[in-house]
């Protein structure tokens, strides 16, 4: 088993606030924003906003399947169709976990004209190999991270780790103890559910 770091939507707004502050500082001005698909989305949307940046694309990579379980070596599923040339570009992620994905998209990117590429995500962990320009927090201790927009997904994921998975109040009570995640009992109804 294994702990959780779980962001509410204002810590992850507060810290693309705080990204967004340090790419400022650096004096770095990109012309677009590229988020990596799925989990930079919404990390890019609020840099764009802090950024005054209008140009924003998408690029999917895939790396991880259920919770804290890489599927592989990352790769592109859904590359860029846009000419970069000429153009300084940010790539937006959640996290640089293995660094793999961050690592293969700034190439990708690189191979799409661009004449300068930063990268930065929230959050950076030492199990990193790639080391992002930019990143709000460091963890320098290994675990998942669970952002408001994953949560039913990750929810999922940790109960089918689960040996009980009957009863509610049981799972929501052993997602604290083992992994360290504090969801809601109606969270944990609706993942059932759903499944």
């Amino acid at each position: 088993m294994f702990k959780c770091v779980q962001y509410s939507w204002d810590e992850v707004y507060a810290l693309c606030r705080e990204l967004a502050k340090k790419i400022k500082e650096s004096k770095f001005k990109p012309d677009v924003i590229v988020a990596i698909a799925r989990g930079g989305w919404i990390p890019a949307r609020i840099l764009a906003d802090f950024l005054l940046i209008k140009e924003l694309y998408s690029v999917k990579a895939e790396h991880w399947g259920i919770v804290a379980t890489v599927t592989g070596k990352a790769k592109i599923t859904q590359p860029l169709t846009v000419d970069l040339s000429g153009k300084s570009v940010l790539i937006v992620d959640d996290v640089a976990d293995t660094g793999e994905t961050v690592e293969i998209v700034a190439k990708h990117v690189k191979e799409k004209g661009a004449k300068e590429v930063k990268t930065a995500v929230i959050d950076f962990k030492h199990t990193s190999k790639f080391v992002p320009d930019y990143y709000a927090r460091e963890m320098e201790r290994w675990a998942w991270i669970v952002y408001p927009w994953s949560l039913y997904e990750d929810v999922k994921d940790l109960i089918a780790k689960l040996d009980e998975k009957e009863d509610v109040e049981e799972i929501v009570r052993k997602l604290k103890e083992k992994f360290n995640l504090k969801v809601e009992r109606s969270v944990v109804e609706e993942v059932l559910k759903d499944c």
